[in-house]
Parts: structure tokens; sequence; C-alpha cells
């Protein structure tokens, strides 16, 4: 027993040696609780401190044994405060990461075999285009009939008509830079990826939803978010710049497939789409950016507002074909817009990059930018465009995000 008790001492001698300055103190001052019932003064871990000043108070035995009961009581309590926040980011960032790094593998996969398959073979540079063309008209054929069902529903609202618009607009704008500038003819690889990756995505999402109370999206929320988002794209984009080459980029450096590439690729645009969620949420519980539910929510209540604990949660479904027509319809045919319009526009400044004198250096952060910003210019059409008008009450839906 004297061999095993000197044992735990070096080890707890060593794990506090391992602590930072802070951590040290604390330690220090929990003990000066329990031996002593001397409590800081100083405003230091005040949460813990103060709900330990609270039971000790209430302790009639003031012994060492009953002051160790009282500190391990506050902080069990205090890691219970914490578990709510720290679930709803395991929800949320867990379950749009790995949805979004899966499908943007396979997205990688299929436009490398793609281009592959278009090097080796001899289809003339029309045709690619023209394809390119049908397959960038699916989003707004698909978001003109989501529009049709929405107003034959009766849940279609001034900012879905508004976001179908203003989605339909960018798309077409984009195809048509494309066309202009030669580079529809380049983009049928990622364009084709795209479209797998954003119907795996969409039924991905439909069978594991997200959900969350924290109420609708409103413009102030949605600004921070796409400010945030767009900050993010740029960011990633450069960090993806030091990677190996993946997807189209891959095939037509003439190299062999890598899924390590492809994995790298997903694991980054998954941290973009998660962080994306947690954002957006945040923004839209937040009552700065948040102050009015509106009509449309059970939440307009100030004093009840404030009682609200926010939750998000991942659950498993097996969808209705309602689901299923909105996720085809709403969210899956702006976001398959949104990701052609991108594509479409960042092919187009390349293609205009590479006829200029600009620096090869600078092309890559003239093209990350344009790919943030793009992200913020769809972002505002893609939220408000899902929107329904739900008739003075409040329906929990998944987070909208590109």
């Amino acid at each position: 027993m004297q061999h095993m008790s000197r044992a735990m001492t070096t080890h707890f001698e060593e794990s506090y040696r391992q602590l930072g300055e802070i951590d040290q103190d604390a330690v220090g001052r929990v003990n000066a609780f329990v031996d002593q019932r001397c409590l800081p003064r100083e405003r230091i871990n005040q949460e813990l401190f103060d709900r330990v000043k609270v039971l000790d108070a209430a302790d009639d035995t003031r012994t060492r044994e009953s002051r160790m009961q009282t500190v391990l009581q506050a902080g069990m309590e205090w890691l219970e405060a914490a578990k709510g926040p720290g679930l709803n980011l395991l929800n949320a960032a867990g379950r749009t990461g790995l949805i979004v790094a899966l499908t943007t593998v396979l997205r990688q996969v299929v436009s490398y075999h793609v281009e592959q398959a278009l090097r080796e073979g001899d289809s003339p540079e029309a045709s690619r285009a023209w394809a390119v063309v049908a397959l960038t008209m699916i989003g707004p054929a698909l978001t003109l009939l989501g529009a049709i069902r929405n107003e034959r529903d009766g849940t279609a609202s001034p900012a879905s008509r508004l976001g179908r618009v203003c989605m339909a607009s960018i798309t077409m704008g984009a195809l048509i830079a494309a066309h202009i500038t030669g580079a529809a003819s380049t983009l049928l690889p990622t364009v084709i990826g795209g479209s797998v990756y954003t119907l795996a995505r969409g039924l991905a999402n439909v069978v594991i939803p997200l959900q969350d109370n924290a109420g609708p999206t409103n413009p102030k929320a949605a600004g921070a978010t796409t400010a945030a988002y767009g900050a993010a794209q740029f960011l990633l984009a450069e960090l993806g710049q030091l990677a190996p080459l993946s997807g189209p980029a891959r095939a037509a450096a003439g190299l062999g497939y890598n899924l390590g590439a492809d994995a790298i690729q997903g694991a980054i645009n998954g941290f973009a789409m998660a962080l994306d969620d947690v954002v957006s949420i945040l923004c839209k519980s937040w009552q700065v950016l948040s102050p009015n539910p509106g009509l449309d929510s059970v939440f307009s209540d100030p004093q009840s507002l404030q009682q609200i604990v926010l939750q998000v949660r991942a659950g498993v479904q097996q969808p209705t074909r309602t689901q299923l027509a909105d996720a085809l319809f709403n969210i899956g045919a702006l976001r398959l817009s949104a990701g052609h319009a991108i594509s479409l526009v960042v092919g187009a400044v390349a293609t205009l990059l590479s006829d200029s004198e600009v620096d090869a250096g600078y092309e890559g952060h003239i093209l990350n930018g344009c790919l943030a910003l793009m992200a913020m210019i769809i972002y505002f059409p893609l939220v408000f465009g899902i929107t329904k008008r739900t008739d003075n009450h409040y329906a929990v839906q998944e987070t909208a995000g590109p």
C-alpha cells in the first residue's frame, strides 16, 4: 500500500508540474479552501468559487471532508453548465463536417475521372461547353419548379421569391461570363463533380437533419454570417494552395489518383461548412443580432425568449416525400445553382488571368478572393430563398448554408 501511495503521489506531482500558471494557481486556491477554508478575494474562476461560497454557507459540519465534497459538487455543476454548448457544437460540427467531407471526396473522385476521360477521348470543345450549359440550367429549372410548388402550396414568401430570382440571375450571369471567356469548355469535370456533390449532400442532409431552436434567420444575422463565411472561404482557399493537387487539377497535371489528396480537400471543405453552421446558429440566437424573433416564431415574447436554452441536435430519419421534394426543389436547387455559379465565375476569371500579364504568384490570391466574394454574393439569395410563410407558427427546420 505504501508503494502504491508513493506512486500515486509521484503521479499527482508530475501532473501538477505540467499545468500552466493559471491552472496551478486555481489548484492552490482549491487546496487553500479545503485545508484552511480560505476563499479567494480576487475575481478568479468566478462561477466556480461563487458556487463554492453558496455551498459552503449551507455546510453545517465545516470539516475538511465536507469542504472537499463542496468543491466536487461545485465543479460537477460547473461542468454540467458547459455540457450544453459542447453538445451543441459536437452535433453541428460533427454532422455537417462529416457529411461535407465525405461528399467532397466523392466530388473530387468524380471530377478527377471525368477530366481523365475527357483527356483520353476526343470530344470537341463545343460539345463540352454545351454540356456545361445544360448542367448549369438544371439549377435554375429546379428553382423555378420549387417556386411554382411553393406558390401552389401557399408557402411562398417575398423573401423566397426575391432570393430565387437573384440566385437564377447570378447563375445565368456566371454562365454568360464563362461562355464569353471560353472557360465553359474546360469546366465540365468541375460542374459534373459539383452536381454529384450537391445531390449526395442533399440526400445525406435529409436523412440526417440538423435541427435547432435558434429561430429564423434575419438580415443582421445573415450579414454577420456572410462576412464570416467569406473570410473563412478565403483563408481556407489560401491554405488549400499548400495541399497536394486534387480532383480535375490533379488529372490535368497528369498525376495519378490520390485518395489522401481528396481527403485533405474534404477536411478543409468540411471544416468550412461546419464553421458556417456554427456561426449561423450563434448569430441567429444572439440577442444583439436577433432582438426580435418576429411574428413567425413562438418565441415572440421577450421574457420567454430569455429563458430559451439553445439546443442543436442531429438526428436520423426516414424522409417523407414532402421532405425529399423540399430537399430537391428548395435548398438543393439553390445550392446547386450557387455551386455552379461559383465554379463558372472562378473559371472565367482564371481564363482571363491566364491571358493577362498578372504575375503567376498573385493569380492564386486573386482567384481565392474571387471565390470568397462569390461565396458572399450567393449567401443571401441562398439563405432567404428557402424561407417559407408559416402563418405565425415556428417550425424547426434544417440549418441553411451553402
